[in-house]
């Protein structure tokens, strides 16, 4: 996702230590995902930060209405300029993670949260199972139109587990979790579907990096309502823990984008002058590409744990 609001402050700690004023009860959790403490201090205009833990969350209140910010235009033009347009693209990052996937787990059921279009799926059903879950119809019927692949458009937290034929030995969620309003009772589910050592994968931006911190409150990633939730490796390593995962690597994670979807998150997204995309537009080769690691983006790798060894939230 490549939005880039204004600002200007260091994410590294709270502008200001002026208490928010109480979220209403149905937004998101009123607790900390993260700690379980109700105690939030403004993080610029967009953001609230835990005082005691420093997990960073939206400051909305009003819980949006996630399915259908999804739907529609969402991959083609309001977030993504084309997201099928860029399959070579997604499919030479998606090829990367699931070689590093491979060297620990290469058979086995997979189960894949935030499908799209299958992209990932396609790759990962040469190995795997696989299972995914897309939000977006469109690109559900794509993905199983064209790669054949079993995707639910079901809420993945209401879906009955009987329906999915038991449990799974990876799961992945590429850039999903800052989407989501309430990642904790995703994991919890999650959790519920693996055993002890299956494997939890996932991407997501890194509010503690460098350029981050640096770009303050320009930070690309920081965008509400698409963007919910912001991590740190410490944050998210507790997170993950308080639903029975163990961090066994992170490390920073380079994407691959098509040169055209960098232009149009810069001036249209960025900017908000699609104008001046346009007049890029015709002059700009749909094949044309890089790969770039700006280490803001973590790939975390999870093993579920015994019960026994599990002691529960923090």
């Amino acid at each position: 996702m490549a939005n880039d609001p204004q600002g200007d402050a260091d994410p590294g700690r709270a502008p200001s230590e002026s208490p928010l004023a109480p979220v209403r009860s149905d937004a998101f959790s009123a607790s900390c995902l993260v700690c379980g403490r109700y105690d939030f201090a403004a993080c610029y205009d967009l953001l609230r930060r835990c005082r005691h833990c420093g997990f960073v969350t939206a400051a909305l209140f009003d819980t949006p209405n996630l399915r259908s910010l999804y739907e529609s235009d969402y991959f083609t033009g309001r977030e993504y300029l084309d997201y099928r347009a860029d399959e070579p693209f997604f499919r030479k990052t998606f090829r990367r993670r699931l070689q590093a996937l491979c060297r620990r787990r290469s058979t086995g059921r997979l189960l894949e949260i935030g499908a799209a279009y299958g992209f990932f799926g396609d790759l990962a059903a040469r190995h795997f199972a696989y299972v995914g879950f897309e939000v977006n119809t469109e690109a559900a019927l794509y993905s199983r139109e064209q790669f054949g692949l079993n995707v639910y458009t079901d809420d993945f937290l209401e879906i009955n587990p009987a329906r999915l034929d038991g449990s799974f030995d990876v799961t992945v969620m590429w850039d999903v979790l800052e989407h989501l309003a309430r990642p904790d009772l995703f994991l919890h589910r999650i959790g519920q579907l693996s055993h002890p050592g299956s494997l939890l994968c996932l991407t997501t931006g890194d509010i503690g990096s460098v350029l981050a911190r640096i770009r303050g409150r320009r930070w690309r990633m920081i965008h509400p309502p698409t963007h919910l939730h912001y991590f740190d490796r410490r944050t998210l390593t507790r997170l993950l823990a308080n639903h029975g995962f163990r961090v066994v690597e992170v490390r920073s994670e380079g994407t691959a984008r098509s040169v055209r979807q960098v232009i149009h998150s810069i001036m249209a997204l960025g900017l908000k002058r699609p104008d001046l995309y346009r007049r890029f537009e015709k002059h700009l080769s749909a094949s044309w590409g890089f790969t770039l690691n700006t280490f803001d983006i973590m790939f975390v790798v999870s093993e579920k744990v015994d019960k026994a060894d599990h002691e529960g939230p923090c």
